[in-house]
């Protein structure tokens, strides 16, 4: 039985996608809104809001009745500006409750928290951080991220750190920053994108199944922390040059901007780059590569 907290996020959606694909678990599938969500016979959806403690109790206490439950917890208060402007509301999403909630919860075979890139901070001279570095993040949504990783730890659980993903959303009410692209690309309207920041980028489905491949042969040999990530160090540019190319429209319309020229863009600090080794993480699913691919 998979577990999925935020289930109906832009990595949610793909997650449950690929359950549905690649096993033949049942799955509880939790969101604060459950309306406009995914519906399968394999899927019973759930309504909670992990921040409320008292829905929080009741719902782990139906959860009882499960046995060797695979859970991923991605509720979380994402967007870095809005940490920034809303740092103790953030918190309370992405550590109190985070806490709260899997102290109460029981019969859990594996537990694995999403985690991000921004825990390491600024990638200098293509430096590619390996799950042992130092984390340094430049704002308070890493600063965050990193307390809600030793949360997880102190647990034992297993933490994944993904870098930039993008792909449609396969949300009705919600679009990617993909769909945007596409939206602006499709109509002739041109695109800035960043030539100077770089993420070892993935698709939301690659990332969704390498984490479910990872779940699905779950041993205490798997590392407590695994980055999940490509291969390829790729700028925004780079992403918005091949989109257009997928597109067949030109490439002139993906406009190439840099890091400075975007200051006041963003509230939060961020950092320009943040490339990431994969090599324990293909050791541990046996691959050779992991290619970005739209």
């Amino acid at each position: 039985m998979y577990l999925i907290i935020g289930a109906n996020g832009f990595l949610g959606t793909y997650l449950l996608k690929n359950i549905l694909e690649k096993t033949e678990d049942e799955i509880v599938a939790v969101a604060r809104n459950i309306e406009h969500v995914r519906n399968d016979k394999r899927i019973k959806w759930v309504g909670c809001d992990i921040s409320d403690h008292g829905q929080a109790q009741s719902f782990c206490g139906e959860m009882k009745q499960y046995r060797e439950l695979k859970v991923i917890f991605l509720a979380a208060y994402h967007n870095p500006d809005l940490v920034e402007k809303n740092p103790e509301l953030a918190w309370n999403v992405n550590v109190t409750a985070l806490s709260y909630f899997i102290n109460r919860l029981e019969h859990v075979k594996c537990l694995f928290y999403p985690s991000t890139d921004s825990v390491y901070g600024n990638s200098v001279d293509g430096y590619r951080y390996r799950e042992s570095d130092g984390l340094h993040p430049v704002n308070t949504y890493g600063r965050q991220k990193c307390a809600a990783e030793s949360v997880i730890k102190w647990y034992g659980y297993n933490v994944v750190r993904y870098p930039f993903l993008i792909a449609p959303s396969l949300s009705p009410v919600k679009k990617h920053f993909y769909d945007v692209i596409v939206e602006n690309l499709s109509s002739g309207r041109p695109m800035e994108m960043f030539t100077d920041s770089y993420r070892s980028s993935l698709n939301f489905d690659t990332a969704a199944g390498l984490l479910i491949d990872l779940m699905e042969g779950y041993s205490e040999s798997v590392p407590k922390i695994l980055n999940i990530c490509g291969d390829e160090a790729l700028s925004k540019y780079d992403i918005g040059l091949l989109m257009a190319d997928k597109l067949g429209v030109s490439r002139e319309l993906v406009r190439p901007i840099t890091v400075a020229e975007s200051e006041g863009i963003f509230d939060a600090k961020r950092a320009q780059s943040t490339l990431m080794d994969n090599r324990q993480l293909k050791a541990v699913l046996g691959l050779q590569q992991i290619r970005f691919v739209l």
